[in-house]
């Protein structure tokens, strides 16, 4: 398999530390969407990052499509989600958050780095900004570390995963945010998942 996009991408950085949390081989091609368009488009024409190749050569692209895919090729003692179902259901919920901090977070840093400032939409920026705030409110509420270390389980699990590329985004692109916003206990979480080699190998 071959895993496309820069590790700068959430979206693309949960995949990758996935992908070896499962066992699972693949090769990781770093392209951008924005400096490598030609090769971008010779490989997705839509121009998205993650895309995910195959050992069939099928594109896949979309990290929660592609994780799902990938829960189904992965041996099941290495699955990334819980077999119970209300730690499933809390799994899910706590993805969900992390999913909707990045989009955001990405959302925010494109408003204030991408745009014109001609056309910069304050509104929008302060709007983007209140539900990143909320949603961190939401996960420092849930963010309950088990004996283990963890959220969902005595391993890393796809809610550990997802969380803490969130905030290392944040972190990254949204100091301000992170520094006035992330929570304590979310900072030394994010930092003791960060710390483990498998984070470490994917690091921006």
């Amino acid at each position: 398999m071959k895993l496309i996009g820069m590790l700068d991408s959430p979206y693309v950085r949960r995949v990758a530390i996935s992908l070896k949390a499962m066992n699972l081989s693949f090769e990781h091609e770093k392209l951008s969407v924005f400096n490598d368009v030609e090769k971008m488009q010779a490989i997705n024409p839509l121009m998205k990052a993650p895309s995910l190749l195959t050992d069939e050569g099928i594109l896949l692209i979309d990290s929660t499509l592609i994780l799902e895919y990938l829960a189904r090729k992965c041996p099941e003692s290495c699955s990334l989600l819980p077999k119970d179902l209300d730690q499933f259901t809390k799994s899910q919920y706590l993805i969900g958050i992390a999913l909707t901090l990045c989009d955001k977070a990405v959302q925010l840093f494109m408003e204030y780095n991408r745009r014109p400032p001609e056309k910069f939409y304050q509104e929008w920026a302060d709007r983007i900004t209140e539900q990143l705030q909320v949603g961190l409110r939401l996960l420092d509420q849930q963010t309950i570390v088990n004996d283990d270390g963890y959220l969902v389980g005595n391993r890393i699990m796809q809610a550990d995963i997802t969380i803490a590329v969130a905030i290392k985004y944040i972190e990254k692109k949204l100091p301000d945010i992170y520094k006035n916003h992330v929570s304590k206990q979310l900072k030394a979480f994010s930092s003791g998942i960060e710390a483990m080699p498998l984070f470490k190998e994917f690091m921006f």
